[in-house]
């Protein structure tokens, strides 16, 4: 994988950048007013909890039922395993987000950081977040701890959809992940 492969930014939106740090990932959200929003739609995770830190502007953050707006002075925004969550920046609102996981080594016990990875796949998805597809995004899923929340929350179903979709169907009609494991050109 040659250096330029292995970009640690992306602009994935017009306006949002992420920024892959040690397990951490930043997100700017320039707030101009032709950018996108900055939109996570509801989702949860069976093994990690993560904590979200507003750092510049402000975030609305779902968590379970509830949503509130997070600033700097909010402190941080604590996602236990298992609840459903979403996050969602103001239209024409500068912000400056951090999402770490916890446990910590949910990342170091297998030598690279899980979620980078998942964002590196979900970013190298054929035409993107926003026209790539149902199939290749629950593929990422599957391999990244990641479940869609239905519009009745039931897990064991958003599981075995993803678990069907990702898992089976996606490498039968031929998609496969663009990065298996973390390695940087010497």
């Amino acid at each position: 994988m040659t250096e330029s492969e292995y970009s640690d930014t992306f602009e994935f939106l017009k306006g949002i950048t992420m920024i892959l740090q040690p397990q951490c990932r930043i997100v700017k959200v320039r707030g101009g007013i032709d950018d996108d929003i900055f939109q996570v739609p509801l989702h949860w995770h069976k093994d990690h909890d993560e904590i979200i830190t507003v750092l510049e502007g402000k975030l609305r953050v779902t968590l379970g039922g509830k949503t509130a707006v997070y600033t700097p002075e909010s402190g941080d925004a604590f996602v236990l395993r298992g609840v459903p969550h979403a996050l969602e920046s103001s239209k024409g609102e500068p912000c400056v987000v951090s999402e770490r996981t916890n446990p910590t080594f949910y990342a170091i016990e297998q030598d690279f950081d899980t979620k980078e990875l998942f964002f590196r796949n979900i970013f190298a998805i054929p035409g993107g977040l926003s026209s790539g597809g149902l199939v290749p995004m629950m593929q990422v899923f599957y391999h990244g701890d990641g479940y869609p929340v239905f519009p009745v929350h039931v897990a064991w179903l958003e599981k075995a959809f993803v678990k069907v979709l990702g898992g089976y169907v996606a490498p039968l009609l031929g998609y496969r992940l663009k990065y298996e494991r973390l390695e940087k050109a010497s």
